[in-house]
């Protein structure tokens, strides 16, 4: 592990924008409607659940991440099966990040060009941002997390004045009942906060140490929670709930509604800047986590691994779905049955047995 920190700020920024990459991009909770804001925050609720399992995680090896732990609490056969197999996860996220922000670029701007190239470009940036550390990247998403929170209130601005924002849209609440509402529970739960398990692998790094620290994680779920439920609620809002189901990326459908006097227009840009930055920077930290599980595997340092983990991203993109289609398929059909056993079953594992071991009586752990 890298002999850094970073501060809460930088942990905020970094953690606030990992949970909008991808999810701000393609929405979640679809399925709900214009009850889409009301499905976001009730998913919120069994995130925070989880949060609380790897805050205790924590609180029981403040100075370890989950990879470095899991041999002391599971043995050393099982412990390190598993943090293998964990950083074969955190490639696969990464490179699903990855592939999502080129498919984002290649639909709505660069459709001329090939996808190849698209992704090699974000290729060669991801090595850069992995050489430079995680001190790098927590900075950089404080800067673009900056001006992506600009460039929202500035949209919303856009949007109210140019006359397309109908709230009536988003009324009667739940006309259709509660079933449509909680069915659509399990995905907004997935998708964030079902994914906050790579905080079991930053949280070594924040400096204070302690209560603090799992605070400031737990305010970044729920300040993202809420600005995912309005921006999904101004986009039925504006687009009715008939367009966002049907939407690929319902944000860059709303912005394209802007017009003020004929004269401010086409302001696309927002949200392509918007959608890129957070996609690719999700990516960025499923890379980082992943190089820091083989770094402590292997015992070699993280730099080192920046160029292989830099093209196994790269070309796992181009083999990882033939169409956006297959890609869709594979993110909100398959994912979250993916996701499940590793962000919630071997955690939930790993606490119980740390907290037997800690008993009077029981082995302790380190």
């Amino acid at each position: 592990m890298e002999q850094v920190r970073i501060g809460r700020l930088h942990f905020y920024m970094l953690i606030g924008m990992y949970l909008l990459g991808g999810t701000i991009a393609l929405g979640t909770g679809v399925g709900a409607g214009k009850d889409v804001w009301l499905a976001i925050l009730l998913g919120l609720v069994p995130g925070l659940l989880l949060y609380a399992i790897y805050a205790k995680l924590y609180s029981l090896h403040p100075n370890k991440p989950l990879t470095s732990y899991l041999p002391d609490v599971l043995g050393g056969p099982i412990g390190k099966t598993i943090a293998f197999l964990y950083s074969v996860h955190f490639i696969y996220q990464a490179t699903r990040n990855v592939r999502g922000c080129g498919n984002l670029l290649v639909i709505s701007v660069y459709d001329q060009t090939p996808l190849f190239a698209m992704l090699t470009l974000m290729g060669l940036a991801l090595i850069y941002l992995l050489y430079c550390g995680i001190e790098s990247i927590s900075r950089s998403c404080t800067i673009f997390l900056t001006g992506i929170v600009g460039l929202g209130f500035m949209a919303s601005i856009f949007l109210f004045a140019s006359g397309v924002v109908d709230v009536n849209r988003l009324l009667p609440v739940m006309e259709n009942g509660w079933r449509p509402v909680m069915n659509s529970v399990p995905s907004t739960y997935f998708l964030p906060y079902g994914e906050m398990l790579v905080i079991t692998m930053l949280f070594p790094y924040v400096a204070p140490k302690g209560r603090k620290s799992v605070l400031t994680g737990m305010w970044t779920m729920i300040t993202t929670g809420f600005v995912l439920a309005y921006t999904m609620a101004l986009n039925v809002a504006v687009l009715g709930s008939d367009l966002f189901m049907r939407s690929v990326f319902p944000l860059m459908t709303t912005t394209s509604q802007i017009n003020i006097g004929d004269f401010i227009q086409k302001v696309d840009a927002i949200a392509i800047s918007t959608l890129m930055l957070s996609y690719f920077f999700k990516g960025a930290i499923y890379a980082y986590v992943a190089a820091m599980a083989i770094a402590d595997l292997w015992r070699v340092s993280i730099k080192q691994l920046a160029l292989p983990i830099g093209f196994i991203v790269l070309f796992s993109c181009m083999m990882l779905a033939g169409s956006y289609a297959e890609n869709y398929v594979e993110g909100f059909v398959l994912n979250p049955y993916v996701i499940f056993p590793f962000d919630f079953i071997i955690p939930a594992i790993v606490l119980i047995v740390s907290l037997i071991r800690r008993r009077p009586g029981g082995a302790s752990s380190t």
